[in-house]
């Protein structure tokens, strides 16, 4: 994180200047407002103030920084990124909040939320493609256009796809640390969209590949190779379905607090099979083939099958 220097708000300034302008004094001409008259609108301050802002800058070529003492979020030079900082900060903040309370820090110190120029700078920093929410690399995510996940959304909880994301990523980078990075990908995955309540974009991904893919039923290690790589959309989209339901499969015996103590007992050292007979009464092993899908990953989807199938979402 960078050092935390207070600078003023671009609209703070404009509304200061506005009242500072000739005429606008108590005796200025007839019907003119005086500078007790002007404020700043309650829809414009709560914002900001309710993010604790330290860092507030923006430069035409550079782009902008937004920060408070836990999130750095970074966006690039555009009147669009500029106009939509503040929400895309807010679900951050949001989230941050939520995850700290659920799972704990997403990191020892602050986070940096880098949000590329377009999608071609996306893929150029993360080898990932328009289907992909952002690439963690420790304190960092580098996380898809703001503008582009704005305009995507998941039509039945009603929310932009840059909440969703921003908190299943953070919620990630959460599970990384607390578990030491020894947390399976299965879980970090399932839990991150679980609290980001992803439910019904991953049935609506799977849905959108039921015919090209039924059958599918991967092990666990092709699961979480396509969960790394996500390199072919359809396999890698039904393996973050699968994973959920896995997960929704484990929550059925235990609750979210338990998993959450199986991810800190392996951030404390314990092994994996140690952890698992401590916190669900069974190695590992036997906890895969327990909550692992039985047959065709189709046969999960059949209250959605008669949906039309979306072409957006990401993961």
């Amino acid at each position: 994180m960078r050092p935390h220097v207070v600078t003023r708000s671009v609209v703070l300034a404009v509304f200061v200047l506005a009242a500072a302008l000739p005429g606008c004094g108590k005796d200025g001409d007839k019907g003119k407002k005086s500078a007790d008259d002007f404020r700043i609108p309650d829809s414009l301050l709560t914002p900001i103030e309710g993010f604790n802002i330290t860092i507030d800058e923006y430069h035409p070529i550079r782009g902008g920084v937004l920060a408070n003492k836990d999130i750095e979020l970074h966006y690039p030079a555009s009147h669009i990124a500029r106009y939509l900082a503040t929400s895309n900060f807010g679900f951050a903040f949001n989230a941050h909040r939520k995850v700290l309370q659920d799972i704990g820090r997403p990191a020892p110190g602050g986070i940096v939320i880098i949000g590329a120029k377009d999608l071609a700078e996306y893929q150029f920093l993360t080898k990932k493609e328009w289907w992909y929410y952002g690439v963690i690399q420790g304190d960092t995510l580098y996380f898809e256009p703001f503008d582009v996940m704005m305009k995507r959304y998941d039509r039945v909880s009603r929310r932009s796809l840059g909440e969703i994301g921003l908190t299943q990523k953070i919620s990630q980078m959460a599970l990384k640390n607390l578990s030491r990075d020894r947390i399976p990908l299965w879980m970090r995955e399932s839990i991150a969209s679980w609290l980001a309540g992803e439910k019904s974009i991953l049935k609506a991904q799977a849905a959108e590949f039921n015919k090209e893919l039924i059958g599918y039923n991967p092990g666990l290690e092709e699961l979480e190779r396509n969960l790394s790589e996500a390199v072919d959309r359809g396999p890698t989209r039904v393996s973050f379905f699968i994973a959920y339901t896995m997960l929704e499969n484990l929550l059925e015996k235990h609750a979210m607090s338990e998993i959450i103590v199986f991810a800190r007992r392996l951030g404390e050292g314990a092994a994996i099979d140690d952890a698992s007979r401590e916190v669900f009464g069974m190695d590992y092993g036997k906890l895969v083939e327990t909550v692992g899908i039985k047959g065709d990953f189709t046969d999960y989807l059949e209250d959605l099958l008669q949906e039309v199938p979306r072409k957006d979402g990401g993961n």
